[in-house]
């Protein structure tokens, strides 16, 4: 399974950093992200601030990365940062 554009593998999780200008734009993200997990009914861990977002996807069922995350990174990726 090939690692997504801009992801890492950590403690089996993909994980991604991304920068933003203020917080607002931080939760904007962050808001577009959530809408993404809901329609694809797999959900992200998110940690953001002022700033920035940090996603962590895994599948939890199966306690490692799946192509479920894999395809959520992609899509997430769509929606620049």
């Amino acid at each position: 399974m090939k690692t997504p554009e801009g992801w890492s593998v950590v403690e089996q999780c993909l994980m991604r950093e991304f920068e933003f200008e203020n917080f607002a734009e931080s939760k904007s993200f962050v808001d577009d992200v959530s809408t993404l997990c809901e329609q694809k009914n797999h959900h992200a861990d998110i940690h953001f601030g002022w700033g920035y977002v940090v996603i962590e996807l895994t599948t939890h069922d199966e306690n490692s990365i799946t192509d479920m995350d894999c395809e959520l990174a992609t899509l997430i990726n769509t929606l620049g940062g």
